[in-house]
């Protein structure tokens, strides 16, 4: 499997409009295949892995632009509940990215993804991710409508998203020092566009005007290789005959939907992002 390259509007800025009517990339049923958790076929570690490294991190991008776009225009007052539904479903879209990032195994990602990021700088960090900057708050609990019955859904995603994010750290990093921590003299986190744009390049990504269909169909694109990546290789994929599940039955917990609904999240949030109309926002 081949990362593609990511088009994604600048931060902030809106979407292209169209030339023409949209189409419906995304909103159509898609019949989504079962998987195992444990995958049957030997495979060529290094190409999936990297290709779940770079893909799952692209798919999340997408995700938290979405969300960026409902919060846009909802500092002080609550969404609505479809708003709300899609914002509980994208963290959960993007706690199962990274589930689906994280099956590579320890020893692998020290020896080869963990060394390329530290190749492309070495503080390299996810602090730097521009998407994710103007949804950090949700994540923090500060806007002043949350909290509040409407939201339960909504708290739930963010409760299994920081369980989740935890599990995955501790597993990939069990000493607990990020590249940012372990770089002498890193200074803080403070973020520059620089910094941003060495993310972005490494995780393939490219700044420039985009439409709101044209970007759901690249989400729609991808759920449909993540799809036929699990159905063929499994979750947690046969690595010279051995499996290394980061998440199994016995510690799944709150965690437990995400191992078998990685799909079934991925399409459902493609499908409210198309619906949404968010090409509106911003303009």
């Amino acid at each position: 499997m081949q990362p593609q390259l990511l088009f994604m509007p600048q931060v902030g800025h809106p979407y292209q409009r169209p030339a023409e009517p949209p189409h419906t990339a995304g909103t159509a049923e898609r019949e989504l295949p079962e998987y195992d958790l444990l995958g049957a076929r030997p495979v060529d570690a290094q190409r999936l892995f990297w290709y779940r490294w770079i893909a799952g991190h692209q798919i999340s991008f997408v995700l938290w632009r979405a969300m960026g776009d409902i919060l846009w225009r909802h500092p002080d007052d609550p969404p609505g509940d479809r708003e709300l539904d899609a914002l509980a479903t994208c963290i959960d879209g993007y706690s199962a990215m990274l589930l689906y990032s994280a099956t590579v195994p320890r020893a692998h990602y020290h020896a080869h993804t963990r060394a390329r990021m530290a190749l492309q700088h070495p503080s390299f960090s996810g602090a730097w991710a521009p998407d994710y900057r103007p949804v950090r708050r949700i994540f923090r609990g500060r806007f002043p409508w949350q909290g509040g019955r409407s939201c339960e859904a909504l708290d739930e995603a963010i409760a299994r998203n920081g369980v989740t994010h935890d599990h995955i750290a501790n597993h990939l990093v069990p000493d607990g020092r990020s590249l940012l921590q372990q770089s002498a003299g890193a200074p803080g986190v403070s973020v520059s566009r620089e910094k941003e744009d060495l993310y972005d390049n490494f995780f393939l990504t490219v700044r420039r005007p985009v439409g709101h269909t044209e970007l759901v169909a690249q989400l729609d694109t991808r759920v449909a290789e993540v799809a036929t990546d699990l159905a063929h290789n499994g979750l947690y994929p046969d690595v010279d005959g051995r499996h290394h599940p980061v998440v199994t039955w016995q510690s799944a917990g709150v965690m437990e939907p995400l191992l078998t609904g990685v799909l079934r999240v991925l399409d459902r949030a493609t499908r409210l992002m198309a619906h949404l109309r968010l090409e509106e926002v911003r303009s």
